[in-house]
C-alpha cells in the first residue's frame, strides 16, 4: 500500500514557516509512504534537500511532524517506478524558489502565474508526489501542475476525492510508538474517523 503523507520540520525552519503562512497551512512538505513488505519496513520516499531519497518512517519521524496521512482514492502504486528512477536526483532549490514567486505573485495579481524555474533534472517535494500521480495515472492528477502545486494545495485535491481518507498526524501517535524503537514496524495506518 503507498499513502502520501504530509509533514512540517519538528525544528523550527524559515523556509517552512514561510510557505505554511502563505498557504495558511500546518504541512510544508508532501512525500510518499510505501509499506515494504520485503523489509517489513514503513519507508518514506522523500525529496529532501539532500536529493531524492529513501528513509524509514522511523528516521523520518524524528526530524518531521507528521500532519496528515492519505489513503488515495485510487491506487498510486503504478507510480513507483517511476519514482525509483529519481533516486538520488537533486533537490530542486531553484523550482522551489519559483513556486514561492508564484505564490506571492498570484496574491497581488489574483490569477495563476507559471513556475519560472522549472526543471527537469530536479525535485522538490509537491512534485515529486504529483509526478507519481500522473504516472500512476490518478484521475483528476492531469490538472495538478508539477511544478506549481504546493503541499497544501495537493492535501486539499487528495481530501475532496471521494474514497479518500485523511488520517491527523495526531491520531497517529507515531512519535510515542517509535520512541526507543529501533524500526519502524508500527501497525498499519489506521483509517481516518468519517
Amino acid at each position: 500500500m503507498v499513502y502520501v503523507g504530509f509533514s512540517t520540520p519538528r525544528r523550527w525552519n524559515p523556509l517552512s514557516a514561510l510557505i505554511r503562512a502563505m498557504m495558511r497551512s500546518r504541512a510544508s512538505h508532501a512525500w510518499l509512504l510505501v509499506e515494504d513488505p520485503l523489509f517489513e519496513l514503513r519507508l518514506v520516499l522523500e525529496a529532501h534537500s539532500t536529493g531524492f531519497r529513501l528513509v524509514s518512517l522511523a528516521n523520518f519521524v524524528r526530524d518531521n511532524k507528521v500532519v496528515a496521512i492519505v489513503e488515495p482514492a485510487h491506487p498510486i502504486e503504478p507510480g513507483l517506478p517511476e519514482a525509483g528512477g529519481w533516486l538520488g536526483d537533486q533537490f530542486d532549490v531553484l523550482g522551489l524558489f519559483g513556486i514561492f514567486l508564484t505564490l506571492v505573485a498570484g496574491w497581488f495579481r489574483r490569477r495563476a502565474w507559471r513556475n519560472p524555474f522549472t526543471s527537469s533534472r530536479a525535485l522538490f517535494c509537491s512534485e515529486a508526489v504529483v509526478r507519481v500521480l500522473k504516472a500512476a495515472r490518478y484521475p483528476g492528477a492531469e490538472r495538478l501542475g508539477d511544478e506549481t502545486t504546493t503541499p497544501a494545495q495537493l492535501l486539499e485535491f487528495l481530501r475532496a476525492e471521494p474514497g479518500s481518507r485523511v488520517t491527523a498526524g495526531e491520531r497517529l501517535n507515531l512519535w510515542t510508538h517509535l520512541k526507543g524503537s529501533g524500526r519502524a514496524r508500527a501497525r498499519r495506518v489506521p483509517a481516518a474517523q468519517r
